[in-house]
């Protein structure tokens, strides 16, 4: 008899996920009686999106108010990622308006790189489904919170978003404004914490006012990167790593990677990626240099940049072909066992040389942290989600790239 009931129970799920499919497809309101029948558990997660096959088959209730997320293009075979985006207007009706809002454009890239990603979903299909939602244009501030006040960001963000986002959602969508500005930073965004579902863009003091569109994207792509749970420096927060062929790397976060001799801003949107393959680790204590990028997964298509430090500052190094040999240390040879630091900060006022470090990497989509660590989906409590969102904010996202960074980082004295 159990297995009967085993039996018939697989059949009804696969019937209730095939149904999903075809009426997302077809614009069909989905047939209510599934789910009864097949009484599926709320942790059953087929895609491993943080949401409930059942929301997704079904919606759900939040606050007495049904939030269909079928009805929004979700589908429990296909992973998917909901972004509720407010944004701001400077200078509204007035000479010199400025929105902050994307363009179509920036949202059609935006759904691109994550339909490139390097996930695969229970259907068959490659990518992920981002629903990166415009939704309501919030009050213009100069900035979000005060100089030296970290917690004060998230004082004014949360005002605004509490008087605009629909708390229904909460349990399924990451919030976002497009802002000007947070506390006089010049910074050109910022998540809340690692992984989180709260994030601003805010490129405001950047010229244009609110930055390119390739700005934006990878801007975008950015910060939620870190509220999906990637760092700076894949594994870890240290930052220009070579080996580190992500948007997450300042590197390339507004030009996107080098791959096929084109990098993102040339026009090739889905440049602007996470890390998607292995690169061999670093050792600037003991470095390779015939061996270039070589020796995990192919590079060849890329290119990648290095700093190093000579003389009080950063010199840029670009190369065009990763899987080459890389003269790391410039002395006009290629030999192994070369000790030398291959990452400087170009964007300080004054660069540092940096100590020797082992350089690890990771691929990226491999560790997305799609629940924004309990936040999204049905398990954490009220209390517990705000004990969270009162977290400090970590020390790596409290300098996020500048204008004036970028320019240095662009601008940096190039060896040949």
């Amino acid at each position: 008899m159990a297995l009967r009931v085993s039996a018939l129970f697989a059949a009804c799920l696969a019937l209730a996920l095939a149904c999903a499919t075809h009426a997302a497809s077809q614009d069909f309101e989905l047939p209510l009686f599934i789910p009864a029948i097949t009484s599926i558990p709320l942790s059953l997660d087929s895609d491993g999106d943080g949401l409930p096959d059942v929301w997704e088959l079904r919606g759900y209730v939040e606050n007495g108010v049904f939030v269909n997320l079928p009805a929004m293009g979700a589908n429990p075979r296909r992973k998917d990622l909901f972004v509720w985006m407010d944004y701001m207007v400077e200078n509204e009706g007035q000479p010199g308006e400025t929105s902050f809002a994307p363009s179509q454009t920036v949202i059609d890239n935006i759904k691109a790189v994550f339909a490139n990603a390097a996930a695969t979903n229970p259907d068959g299909t490659a990518g992920i489904v981002i629903h990166p939602v415009l939704k309501n244009k919030v009050p213009y501030k100069a900035n979000l919170g005060v100089a030296g006040d970290d917690a004060s960001v998230w004082t004014d963000f949360d005002a605004l978003k509490n008087a605009s986002f629909d708390k229904s959602y909460v349990r399924s969508y990451r919030y976002m404004i497009w802002a000007n500005d947070y506390q006089s930073s010049g910074s050109s965004g910022l998540a809340r914490n690692i992984p989180a579902t709260d994030f601003i863009v805010s490129l405001g003091t950047f010229n244009p006012s609110g930055g390119t569109d390739w700005e934006k994207l990878g801007t975008f792509i950015h910060e939620l990167g870190h509220c999906l749970g990637l760092r700076h420096g894949g594994p870890n927060d240290t930052n220009y790593k070579p080996n580190y062929l992500s948007i997450m790397n300042y590197t390339f976060q507004f030009s996107g990677l080098h791959k096929d001799g084109h990098f993102g801003e040339a026009g090739y949107p889905l440049r602007y990626d996470y890390q998607r393959m292995a690169t061999p680790t670093l050792d600037e204590n003991n470095l390779n240099e015939p061996a270039g990028l070589t020796g995990a997964a192919d590079i060849s298509a890329y290119g990648t940049q290095f700093y190093y430090y000579s003389n009080a500052q950063c010199i840029k190094v670009a190369i065009s072909g990763a899987a080459s040999p890389i003269d790391w240390n410039r002395d006009n040879r290629y030999t192994t066992g070369v000790q030398f630091v291959i990452r400087c900060d170009a964007g300080e006022t004054t660069p540092q040389p940096e100590a020797p470090e082992v350089l690890a990497t990771q691929n990226d989509w491999a560790h997305i942290n799609y629940n924004a660590g309990g936040l999204l989906g049905p398990s954490m409590t009220k209390s517990q989600r705000q004990s969270r969102l009162a977290a400090p904010i970590p020390e790596s996202l409290k300098h996020e790239m500048t204008y004036e960074m970028y320019q240095k980082i662009r601008n940096a004295p190039s060896a040949p």
